[in-house]
C-alpha cells in the first residue's frame, strides 16, 4: 500500500513538472510562429515597394510624399505607399488575407538626409527611407 502511494505521488510530481515545462515550450513556439508571420508580411510588402519607381514616372523628377492613388494596384512609385495601412493585410489586388485577422501592415515613406539617413527631412533630398511594420 505504501509503495502505491509513493509511486502515485512520484508520478504526480513528474507529471506536474512536465506540464510546467511543456507550457513555455508551446508558448515560445507560438511566439516564433508570430515572428515568422510578421517577417514574411513585411518582406512581401517591402519587395512589392522595391520594384516601383523612385519618383513618379508621370510627374517628372520630384514627387511629394503622400501622393494618394485610388487603388494600390495602380501605385507606380514608392511615395504612393506612404500611409498605407491594412488590417487584415491585403495583397496589391486588394484581396484580403482573411487568415491573418488581427494583423496590420503599415508603410511610412520619408525623405532623409544624405549625410545622416536616420534623420527625416521635409524636403526632397534624393534619398528616401521606407519603413514597413
Amino acid at each position: 500500500m505504501a509503495e502505491t502511494i509513493v509511486s502515485t505521488l512520484l508520478v504526480g510530481m513528474v507529471l506536474v513538472g512536465t506540464i510546467q515545462l511543456v507550457g513555455p515550450v508551446v508558448r515560445s513556439g507560438t511566439v516564433m510562429s508570430d515572428k515568422l508571420v510578421a517577417t514574411n508580411l513585411a518582406r512581401e510588402l517591402s519587395e512589392e515597394v522595391s520594384i516601383k519607381y523612385f519618383t513618379s514616372p508621370k510627374s517628372g523628377d520630384l514627387e511629394f510624399i503622400g501622393d494618394e492613388t485610388e487603388s494600390r494596384d495602380l501605385y507606380d512609385d514608392i511615395d504612393d505607399y506612404n500611409g498605407l495601412s491594412n488590417s487584415p493585410p491585403q495583397l496589391s489586388d486588394k484581396s484580403v488575407m482573411t487568415n491573418l485577422a488581427g494583423w496590420r501592415r503599415t508603410v511610412k515613406v520619408e525623405h532623409v538626409e544624405l549625410s545622416n539617413p536616420t534623420n527625416a527631412t521635409g524636403s526632397y533630398t534624393g534619398l528616401k527611407r521606407v519603413t514597413v511594420t
